[in-house]
């Protein structure tokens, strides 16, 4: 399916009410290209009925919270989500079903949720990624990269640090960059064990360490993420790129790559 190109992007956001869906949504109410069209939580949340825009603590939009799907897909571009398992699969098939396209950046997924989203991107856009952070997906890449020079001499660890509220552990993103990893050393025939450890404690947005040890030395690269607002933002520009894609599942590899061009 190719998306249609229009100015205003209408976008609905999947648990609006929450850290990050607030943060999304104050982000989309200064985007010019940008129009907010939905907001659900879940069923008996205190924010049901409420105006997003005085949820925001700005001008009325007009647009409510709702806990009904049907309502939240009416007149709707681009969903975005950042929440739990069962609301990304719910969300997900009626994007499907609806022809809108689809940005998540939940973590923690299943390989059968991942299945359904290749399912599914036969038919809308659909773009994923556990972290949408431009630093976190360079740093990403740059450990992939390297580890082709060190893997014969160096051992290969991952640690993630979060807040003690995450429940996913690891996180999708050390999951993510372990898959990276031992891609690009399968694909040059190359055998590792990547190790990735786990600490939750704190308030911690997320820091990421890829570490390779050798004798005698030791290389270190991480990223910090110091505010959720670089996830909001992440999630902002994908949602106005992915919503002119063709059908497929896209992640932030295919973002970055489009954006050097």
């Amino acid at each position: 399916m190719k998306m249609k190109k229009k100015q205003i992007i209408k976008i609905g956001i999947v648990g609006v009410a929450g850290k990050m869906g607030q943060k999304i949504a104050k982000l989309a109410i200064k985007d010019p290209a940008i129009t907010i069209n939905g907001g659900s939580e879940y069923s008996k949340h205190k924010m049901i009925g409420k105006d997003i825009g005085d949820l925001l603590g700005e001008a009325p939009l007009n647009i409510y919270v709702s806990d009904n799907i049907q309502s939240f897909f009416n007149k709707l571009d681009v969903v975005v989500e950042f929440g739990l398992e069962e609301a990304t699969l719910m969300f997900v098939k009626e994007a499907s079903k609806r022809n809108v396209a689809f940005v998540s950046g939940s973590t923690g997924l299943s390989i059968d949720t991942i299945k359904l989203f290749k399912k599914y991107s036969k038919k809308i856009p659909i773009f994923w990624s556990p972290n949408m952070s431009i630093g976190a997906n360079i740093l990403n890449k740059t450990a992939s990269d390297i580890s082709l020079q060190l893997a014969k001499d160096f051992d290969i660890d991952i640690t993630d640090i979060h807040h003690k509220q995450k429940i996913d552990t690891p996180s999708g993103t050390a999951l993510f960059i372990k898959e990276s990893i031992e891609k690009s050393l399968k694909k040059n025939q190359i055998r590792k064990n990547v190790s990735v450890s786990s600490i939750r404690a704190g308030d911690s947005t997320g820091e990421h360490s890829v570490i390779f040890s050798g004798e005698g030395e030791k290389i270190i690269i991480k990223h910090i993420s110091t505010s959720r607002s670089i996830f909001a933002q992440g999630a902002i520009e994908t949602a106005k790129w992915v919503y002119n894609k063709k059908a497929g599942l896209y992640n932030m590899k295919d973002f970055l790559a489009s954006k050097s061009k």
